[in-house]
């Protein structure tokens, strides 16, 4: 089951198989693993970024 737009049909699908009413097709465990793989090396390099960016802010001078 394929769409290419974010309906509300497709949320409406979605809705149904978390709440168990509509079984999802079989597929490889593999791709479940990569796909998490990459939300973390994602988010751990948007983490990154925006440590470095802080790091790298200089401190606000007093008025004299």
């Amino acid at each position: 089951m394929r769409f290419r737009r974010l309906t509300p049909g497709y949320f409406r699908v979605l809705q149904m198989q978390v709440a168990g009413e509509l079984r999802v097709e079989p597929r490889n465990r593999l791709i479940g693993v990569m796909a998490t793989l990459l939300a973390v090396l994602g988010l751990g390099g948007s983490c990154y970024a925006v440590w470095k960016m802080v790091g790298q802010r200089q401190p606000p001078q007093a008025p004299r």
